[in-house]
């Protein structure tokens, strides 16, 4: 169906499934961007990085309820698992809030989102706009500004048990590449135990990627700054994620990005 001047229409991708509210060339720009993300999950293969986690809690006074603080060393095997090796910590003094599995599921999946051909069909993804905006390294220095075209990308169904992005996703229409995301992890969590309300909530944040070795944007920092509004009182998170000593190691395939569709 058609909608608005712009002849914005419905489209249903049969190729990947996927249901995306956009134009032809901005519906192009996805499938594409969704392919170099799969060239991009083979590639990682090929690094390893370092990975430093801080997570910090504060009460309504602004108040310090601790901190969680863990550095790895991340390698990826030729079949896709991830290898971690502790390089320091884990230090853990939070009391106001305890880290939950599905926070480290979310800093695995979620906070480096990957819009893959086989994570499409789980989302809607509507077009919203261009945006010019800063490439930042990990310390957030800037390092250049780029022209993006910006999509709104929500969860079509939640399912038990999975962890999915909600949020905004830039991308890059001359590389086809993801360049930065923000948004929050799906679904917030709230359930009766035994008579007893178990709160589980997630944050929003920003992913910011810059590109390596002139091929791949790869995460290289992470922030969110957010009220989390337990029944107990309201806690304020923030959480540092930041990927650095990215290292080529091997390569056992060619790989080539594909190119951005025109305008």
């Amino acid at each position: 169906m058609a909608r608005g001047a712009l002849g914005v229409v419905l489209l249903l991708a049969g190729l990947l499934g996927a249901q995306i509210e956009a134009s032809p060339a901005q519906q192009a720009l996805v499938r594409r961007a969704a392919e170099n993300e799969a060239a991009y999950v083979r590639a990682r293969g090929e690094y390893t990085y370092v990975q430093d986690f801080r997570f910090y809690a504060f009460d309504r006074r602004h108040q310090p309820g601790g901190y969680y603080h863990v550095t790895t060393d991340i390698t990826f095997t030729p079949a896709g698992g991830r290898l971690e090796r502790i390089l320091h910590g884990p230090v853990n003094t939070l009391s106001l809030v305890r880290l939950t599995n599905e926070d480290f599921v979310d800093l695995r999946r979620v906070v480096p989102f990957l819009l893959t051909p086989q994570v499409l069909p789980r989302y809607l993804i509507r077009f919203d706009r261009v945006e010019t905006i800063y490439l930042f390294n990990e310390q957030k220095r800037p390092i250049g500004r780029l022209e993006t075209w910006v999509y709104r990308v929500s969860p079509r169904q939640i399912f038990p048990g999975q962890r999915y992005f909600h949020g905004e996703v830039w991308i890059d229409p001359v590389s086809a590449g993801i360049v930065q995301i923000s948004g929050r992890p799906e679904p917030q969590i709230r359930k009766w135990v035994r008579g007893q309300e178990e709160e589980n909530l997630f944050g929003r944040f920003t992913t910011y990627f810059q590109q390596i070795d002139g091929r791949f944007w790869f995460p290289i920092l992470t922030e969110g700054d957010d009220w989390l509004d337990f029944t107990a009182g309201p806690v304020e998170m923030k959480e540092f994620v930041r990927f650095s000593r990215y290292r080529h190691f091997g390569a056992s395939t060619s790989i080539k990005l594909l190119p951005a569709p025109r305008r």
